[in-house]
């Protein structure tokens, strides 16, 4: 047997330990009364219920007594924070819209402060078909056609792997952030099924961890439990992290 065959044996067998599904659907685990305790939802009502991202999350466990798998959906609530403004520009927009409550469009912030337009322009000519996209999708929700939010917040989703950019960092802010969660909370208020790409999902976990870290907010047990089997179901482990996570010492019975 060689090198790679006993790392690969091993990190099978811990995957089989770990009990944790492979192909993201599911997660499996022993602590059932842990997961049966959870509520389906979080006690979250009215404008809180507004102000959260709610992605479901299936989970199946064993039930020994009699021998047969259960799934159970539960609720996993991302809470949305909306970034702040770090410069006067970035002040001065972001009040603009936030009174208006409307998403921070990029073509209406040149059409409202021309002095960033030759700016915004030079640096977003290559994707300025999206933010027109995404503009006349905005305009078009925000009146007769809730719907078309929609399809500016999976605008604002492929907009997200290209931040930072310097007229966010420079004019603009965290537009692309402020407006996947106006657009969540407008759908949501107009309920208007949606969901997120498991990319953004994850995005919006780690903020939700990191402010509430520097709010001294206490941990939230249901939020940490679903957020992990929903992470592990979207991005299960590949052969090659398990094998990463082998310690050597475990290795040695096969030296």
């Amino acid at each position: 047997m060689g090198y790679l065959d006993v790392l690969t044996k091993t990190a099978v067998n811990q995957m089989q330990r770990q009990r944790t599904r492979i192909q993201g659907k599911k997660v499996l685990t022993e602590n059932i009364s842990k997961l049966k305790s959870l509520s389906a939802a979080p006690a979250v009502e009215g404008k809180d219920e507004i102000n959260n991202y709610i992605e479901p999350v299936t989970i199946e466990y064993y039930i020994p007594k009699e021998s047969r798998f259960a799934n159970e959906i539960k609720y996993l609530y991302i809470e949305l924070f909306d970034p702040e403004p770090k410069n006067d520009s970035q002040k001065e927009i972001f009040e603009f819209f936030k009174k208006k409550d409307e998403p921070i469009d990029v073509i209406q912030v040149m059409n409202q402060f021309p002095k960033h337009l030759t700016y915004i322009l030079d640096h977003y000519n290559s994707m300025m078909n999206m933010y027109e996209a995404a503009s006349m999708a905005f305009q078009e929700g925000m009146g007769e056609n809730p719907e078309k939010v929609k399809k500016a917040l999976y605008i604002n989703e492929v907009l997200l792997k290209n931040e930072p950019t310097l007229p966010s960092l420079e004019i603009l802010g965290d537009h692309v952030t402020y407006n996947i969660n106006w657009c969540v909370r407008f759908l949501n208020k107009n309920k208007i099924p949606h969901t997120l790409e498991d990319g953004t999902v994850h995005f919006l976990i780690e903020r939700h961890r990191v402010i509430n870290e520097r709010r001294n907010n206490p941990v939230d047990d249901r939020f940490e439990i679903l957020a992990e089997i929903y992470l592990e179901q979207a991005f299960p482990p590949s052969i090659e992290d398990l094998i990463d996570s082998v310690e050597l010492e475990n290795l040695k019975e096969f030296s």
